[in-house]
């Protein structure tokens, strides 16, 4: 378990490495602006195929059970949770009691909802690779990662104030859609 717990978490740590590192050299050598969507959207697939494409080879190397998958999703997605938690708590902002506890409700919610996408997503890529899913199934995992990580990234990039509450339930409504969509077809193609 704890070799597949360190596998997820290793896996997390090069995609995002590879996340930045192509986010550095697209930004430096393009000089095209592109919409704030069609970044959204970019980075979203890119996110997908860094991740997801890590856990995809991770399967096929280790010839990964469907708990194998879980607990390495599980720990990718550890890894994410206490990576952010880091900044989340040493952030000294002047703000009331109040926002505080919405900021920090926010931010649970919001990990709530990464931590099931990253088990659903790693589910089904799982029965896409190596279980009887086939490509549908991996094809599917991906597209619907990608739609996840971008209207993150959209969010961010138009600044949405993520203390809405109508903002932040709009956000995780899609996200959950996301997720029941992956946890259906789970369901659907399991053979």
């Amino acid at each position: 378990i704890w070799g597949c717990l360190l596998l997820g978490a290793g896996t997390w740590v090069l995609a995002v490495a590879l996340k930045v590192l192509a986010d550095f050299v697209v930004q430096s050598s393009t000089q095209i602006a592109l919409r704030d969507w069609a970044a959204s959207a970019l980075s979203g697939v890119w996110s997908s195929i860094c991740e997801l494409g890590l856990a995809a080879l991770a399967f096929c190397i280790w010839n990964a059970t469907f708990a194998d998958a879980l607990v390495m999703a599980l720990g990718a997605a550890l890894t994410e949770f206490l990576v952010l938690l880091i900044p989340a708590m040493t952030a000294k902002k002047a703000q009331t009691k109040t926002k505080q506890t919405a900021g920090w409700n926010a931010f649970y919610s919001e990990r709530g909802s990464a931590f099931a996408s990253h088990l659903a997503s790693r589910a089904l890529m799982w029965l896409g690779i190596a279980g009887g899913g086939g490509i549908k199934a991996a094809l599917s995992a991906f597209a619907l990662f990608a739609a996840a990580e971008g209207i993150q990234a959209y969010g961010q990039a138009k600044e949405w104030d993520w203390l809405n509450n109508r903002v932040l339930l709009t956000f995780l409504t899609f996200q959950g859609i996301c997720i029941v969509t992956q946890i259906v077809l789970l369901f659907l193609w399991w053979s």
